[in-house]
């Protein structure tokens, strides 16, 4: 295998891999760039002798594996065995982040790996926008159709591109929203990744938008087609900053109303748990997968 540090130099053969064996929402070459835990991470591509890859974030102290690999899906569990081999030779710990649910059960088979417990795990659902009705028929979304006209009735509410308003403004939405979730105690929170989108003008996702209420910038939506798959579309980011009531419900409406609007049948509206897929799964979605997320701290 092959590490590969200077990713912009190695952009066509990075994109040729994905290309040929991405398929989770994930596998999108730029939003791997730019989504780094910290600035003591960087981007490796690994490049195994069958052309199959892993996207990973390096630190003087552990290696990151993004998403699944980028081989047949039958082989991941191997090529993240094959990778750990190498690569805890140099460093105390591999995480393997958000990859399928049989990629664990395969690795605890290997005898001389110290594969620890599920750190957590993410059910990923999948809404079939046949079944979706803006207009929110219905008892089931009577209280979510009264909040929206309200609002709407109540508010000036803008949609823009989110490249026609200032950086600042945006990175204040992310600030406000990174404070607000951290104050709620709702676990671990990287908001580096949206920054560096920002920084980088959405680079790698196909829409970008700003939800402007009474002229103020409080929510972003921002996703790309999921390769491989043209019929599906990935909510990558979704965020608001709390300043105005329901407008988290405003933002999630106004992403499902512009992915059914543009003629995608599938939205995958990304890994949840608890309330956060409570939530997804009113609006008639269906978990497609699971992932997990777990560290390997040794091969003998």
């Amino acid at each position: 295998m092959k590490f590969y540090k200077d990713l912009e130099a190695e952009r066509e053969r990075i994109q040729s891999c994905i290309q040929k064996y991405g398929w989770t929402s994930d596998h999108n070459l730029d939003w791997f760039l730019d989504a780094v835990m910290s600035e003591e991470y960087k981007p490796v591509f690994v490049g195994f002798d069958d052309g199959s890859g892993l996207l990973t974030h390096k630190s003087n102290n552990e290696w990151r594996i993004w998403s699944d690999p980028l081989s047949q899906p039958s082989d991941a569990a191997q090529k993240i065995y094959e990778f750990c081999g190498e690569a805890l030779k140099e460093v105390e710990k591999v995480w393997c982040d958000d990859v399928s649910e049989k990629i664990h059960p395969e690795l605890k088979k290997k005898g001389d790996i110290k594969l620890n417990e599920i750190y957590y795990s993410l059910q990923w659902p999948v809404l079939n926008m046949a079944k979706y009705d803006p207009s929110l028929p219905g008892g089931h979304f009577k209280e979510m159709r009264n909040a929206r006209n309200k609002f709407y009735r109540e508010r000036d509410v803008q949609i823009i591109n989110a490249t026609d308003r200032d950086k600042n403004d945006l990175h204040k939405i992310v600030d406000s929203w990174t404070k607000e979730v951290i104050r709620r105690g709702r676990g671990d929170i990287y908001d580096l990744k949206y920054h560096k989108t920002i920084d980088n003008n959405f680079r790698g996702f196909s829409s970008a938008r700003i939800l402007i209420v009474d002229g103020k910038p409080v929510g972003i939506n921002a996703g790309y087609e999921v390769i491989n798959n043209k019929k599906r579309f990935a909510g990558v980011v979704g965020l608001h900053d709390y300043s105005i009531p329901d407008s988290g419900t405003i933002l999630w409406l106004e992403d499902l109303e512009w992915v059914k609007s543009n003629g995608y049948k599938e939205f995958d509206m990304q890994g949840s748990e608890d309330e956060g897929l409570k939530f997804k799964l009113s609006f008639g979605a269906s978990v497609e997968r699971k992932t997990d997320t777990f560290s390997i701290t040794k091969i003998a």
